[in-house]
């Protein structure tokens, strides 16, 4: 396990190229959800008090209460939240669809002999792999809500206790309980998940359903190795995301400098989320290669096709 969290570290740390891409990518994604929310601030901020503390991430109650109100002309509040909606829908389907895409071209370059990112590479494995990982995904939503039942099943006896019982100290822990089992179990879902993207490309397997049961097979098989090392790596990107994250907001933006300073750093967060993914997938890759039982290739039966299958398997033969 030490291994793998090192060499995905390493991983992790040359392929800047393949993190600007995919943050690149993710700032594409946001812009029609973001565009909106900024006209409607900076068309009914401009030149009101309210504009200083909107620029240092500040809520005006204030001004907020003004544009529920519609107290400025030609800005609907009404038609901002329907646009926001569409957009966050539509961008959600467009993240959700892109990031499969995404995820084959990350998983692909790191399988890759030398593992070098080149963008001929990272876009071909992503094509590769789509429609599969796309399968995948829709298989996982499966185990997605299975681990949501579980939860709603967890609390209905919570809440019935937590209405007869004169005291709710137990039942607040209950429920902290509930939640962190659900997070775990979404968190190991999501895991195999990653393991059978992982076998589908290193066994460039068609069949989804199972590669979905030998990922399973291999999470429970090395339990502790496996779901350790996810968790520990949850853990470090979690905090940088945060250290990076705790610093953007620390910055104060009453000034248009401030402001760039904490675009850029808010940036940084995000970039430190993209090496976080590269993180998990080369980690898990090299621990899938190194416990996972891989099927060799098929030889021939007949002793012909095992001569010619002999000397292509030799050193410095050249394919044709």
């Amino acid at each position: 396990m030490i291994g793998s969290f090192l060499f995905g570290i390493s991983e992790a740390n040359r392929s800047w190229k393949m993190i600007l891409l995919l943050l690149a990518a993710n700032i594409m994604l946001s812009i029609p959800v973001v565009v909106p929310i900024f006209l409607l601030i900076t068309s009914t901020s401009r030149g009101t008090p309210a504009a200083a503390r909107l620029m240092a991430d500040k809520v005006d109650f204030v001004w907020l209460i003004d544009v529920v109100n519609q107290r400025f002309p030609g800005a609907a509040l009404e038609t901002v939240i329907s646009q926001v909606a569409v957009t966050l829908v539509v961008a959600g389907v467009g993240s959700l669809l892109f990031n499969t895409l995404l995820s084959g071209g990350v998983i692909g370059v790191i399988n890759s002999t030398d593992g070098m990112f080149t963008a001929r590479k990272f876009w071909g494995e992503a094509g590769a792999h789509f429609w599969r990982f796309f399968r995948l995904t829709l298989i996982s939503l499966i185990f997605y809500g299975v681990a949501i039942g579980v939860y709603a099943l967890l609390r209905l006896p919570i809440g019935k206790a937590a209405k007869e019982a004169s005291a709710f100290g137990s039942e607040i822990y209950k429920r902290w309980a509930a939640m962190a089992l659900v997070a775990l179990m979404l968190a190991f879902v999501n895991m195999v998940f990653d393991y059978a993207k992982i076998g589908t490309v290193v066994k460039d397997s068609k069949g989804m359903f199972r590669e979905v049961i030998r990922a399973f097979r291999f999470a429970f098989g090395n339990f502790f190795s496996a779901f350790g090392l996810y968790l520990v790596i949850a853990l470090v990107g979690g905090a940088i995301f945060l250290a990076l994250n705790h610093v953007r907001w620390s910055v104060n933006q009453s000034s248009g400098g401030g402001v760039l300073l904490a675009i850029l750093l808010g940036q940084m967060a995000m970039a430190g989320r993209m090496w976080s993914r590269v993180f998990f997938y080369a980690a898990e890759t090299h621990l899938y290669k190194k416990l996972a039982t891989l099927t060799p290739a098929k030889k021939p039966a007949n002793v012909e096709s095992q001569l010619e299958f002999a000397r292509a398997e030799e050193p410095g033969h050249l394919h044709t």
